[in-house]
C-alpha cells in the first residue's frame, strides 16, 4: 500500500470512528431524558411535580389555599386511590388515635358514647355509672365544646377525639339541655373506660320436655380483648351448666386476625383456622390454640351471620363451618378476605394497607364472595335467633 492509500486510510477509519462515537452520543441523548427525569423525581423524595402544581395553586387560586398539610394528605390519598383497592386507605391523625382505642378496647376518657342527629350535633349517652354520670351529664345533652374550643357544624365524630386522654387529665366539656337549650359546663377527670366487644347470657329452652340451657354470646367487634372475654363469658355459661352456644356475629365488622384465631380456637380442638397470603411469600397457616381448657368442648355450636358479618368475623364463621363444627344461620355474609396492615406515620396519621388475603381451612375465597349459611333465614333478627335456637335443640336431642 502506497504511502497516499495509508494516509487516506487513517482519515477514513477517524471518520468512521468520529460518526459511530456521534451516533452513540445521539442514541444515548434520545434514551437519556427518561431516565434523567425518574432519577430527578427519586433524588428530591418525589415532590417535584406535586411542588410545581402546587406552586401555580398559589399563585393563582382563586380560593383559600389549604396547609400545606392537608395537601400531603391529600396526595397521599391520591396516591393510594392508584391501586384501585378499597381497603387500603390513608387516616389522619384524630381518627387513627380512635382506632387505636377501639382496637385496645381500653382508654382514658369520661364515659360516655356519641350519636349525630339529624342536624350534625353530637348527642351524648353517658355509660351508667360513668365519670360524666356521676358528674351530672345525662342522656340527649349536646356537645358544643371541648376545653373552650367549639365543635364544628356539622360536627363529625372523630371532632369529639380531644375528649380522650390521658388517665387522671381533667377535660372541660359545655353542653345543650332540654328544649331550652340551656348551657353547662362540667369538668371531668379523666379515668380508664373499657369498651366491652363480648355480650353474653343463658337462654332456657325446651328439649324433649326438659328445660335446656343454652349459651348466647354476642361478639360485637375483636379487639386485643376479645379473646379474654370470650373465655370469660364461656366459662360463665359452662358453670350455669349450657348444653350448647349460640354464638352471634351479626352487624360485626371484624378487627383483628389474631383476635378470630383466639375465638375460633375456642370451638375447635386442633387443625387449621385460616391461610394467609402474601406477596412472595409462603402460605401463613393459623392454626388452632392448643393446650388450655375449652369450655364449649364438643357441645353443639351454631353461629349467627348476615350481610354486615364481615373480615375477622367471617374468619371464625368459616372455620367452624368448615371443620363442621356448627351450623351457619342467616343470610349470607360480606365477603371481605383480605388483611389489612396498619403503617402508623410521623405526624399520627396512617396508612392501612391491604398486605394479604386469607382463604378458609378448605381454601376457599371469600373476598367479595363471603359465607353462604347452612341454614339460610332471611327474616327479622328475631325470627334468625329463634331458629338457631331450634337447630340447637334438634342438636341436643341428637346428642341425648
Amino acid at each position: 500500500m502506497s504511502r497516499t492509500e495509508k494516509a487516506l486510510a487513517v482519515v477514513a477509519f477517524c471518520l468512521w470512528s468520529a460518526m459511530m462515537v456521534g451516533v452513540g452520543y445521539v442514541a444515548r441523548m434520545l434514551t437519556a431524558p427518561v431516565e434523567l427525569r425518574i432519577e430527578r423525581i427519586y433524588s428530591s423524595g418525589g415532590h417535584a411535580l406535586l411542588d410545581e402544581a402546587w406552586g401555580h395553586v398559589r399563585n393563582h387560586f382563586v380560593g383559600s389555599v389549604p396547609s400545606d398539610t392537608l395537601r400531603n394528605y391529600g396526595a397521599v390519598r391520591g396516591a393510594l386511590a392508584t391501586l384501585n383497592d378499597r381497603y387500603t386507605t390513608f387516616v389522619e391523625p384524630q381518627p387513627r388515635a380512635l382506632e387505636r382505642d377501639h382496637i385496645r378496647g381500653s382508654f382514658g376518657g369520661i364515659g360516655v358514647n356519641f350519636a349525630r342527629n339529624e342536624r350534625g350535633e353530637i348527642v351524648l349517652s353517658p355509660m351508667p355509672d360513668g365519670p360524666a354520670a356521676k358528674a351530672g351529664v345525662r342522656e340527649g345533652d349536646i356537645l358544643i365544646s371541648i376545653d373552650g374550643a367549639p365543635l364544628p357544624s356539622p360536627a363529625a365524630l372523630e371532632d369529639v377525639a380531644r375528649i380522650r386522654g390521658e388517665v387522671g387529665t381533667p377535660v372541660t366539656i359545655e353542653v345543650l339541655r332540654g328544649p331550652q337549650r340551656e348551657r353547662l359546663k362540667f369538668t371531668i377527670v379523666r379515668q380508664m373506660i373499657e369498651v366491652k366487644s363480648v355480650e353474653w347470657r343463658p337462654i332456657t329452652s325446651t328439649v324433649r320436655g326438659a328445660a335446656a340451657t343454652i349459651g348466647y354470646v354476642r361478639i360485637i367487634h375483636f379487639t386485643e380483648r376479645t379473646g379474654e372475654e370470650v373465655r370469660r363469658a364461656l366459662a360463665a355459661l359452662a358453670a350455669a351448666d349450657s348444653q350448647a352456644y349460640l354464638i352471634d356475629l351479626r352487624d360485626n365488622g371484624g378487627g383483628l386476625l389474631a383476635a378470630a384465631v383466639d375465638v375460633a380456637s375456642e370451638f375447635l380442638r386442633e387443625g387449621v383456622v385460616a391461610i394467609e397470603q402474601r406477596r412472595n411469600h409462603p402460605d401463613i397457616v393459623h392454626r388452632v390454640i392448643t393446650g388450655r381448657p375449652k369450655p364449649a368442648g364438643d357441645k353443639p355450636v351454631a353461629i349467627l351471620v348476615n350481610s354486615n358479618t364481615a373480615s375477622a368475623a367471617e374468619i371464625v364463621a368459616g372455620a367452624i363451618q368448615d371443620h363442621k363444627r356448627g351450623l351457619l344461620i342467616g343470610t349470607k355474609t360480606f365477603g371481605k378476605g383480605s388483611v389489612q396492615l396498619v403503617f402508623d406515620l410521623s405526624d399520627g396519621s396512617a396508612v392501612r394497607l391491604t398486605a394479604a388475603r386469607w382463604l378458609t381451612p378448605q381454601r376457599r375465597e371469600l373476598d367479595g364472595i363471603g359465607l353462604t349459611p347452612d341454614v339460610e333465614v332471611s327474616g327479622s333478627a328475631e325470627e334468625q335467633l329463634d331458629r338457631a335456637i331450634a337447630e340447637l335443640g334438634e342438636a341436643m336431642r341428637r346428642a341425648q
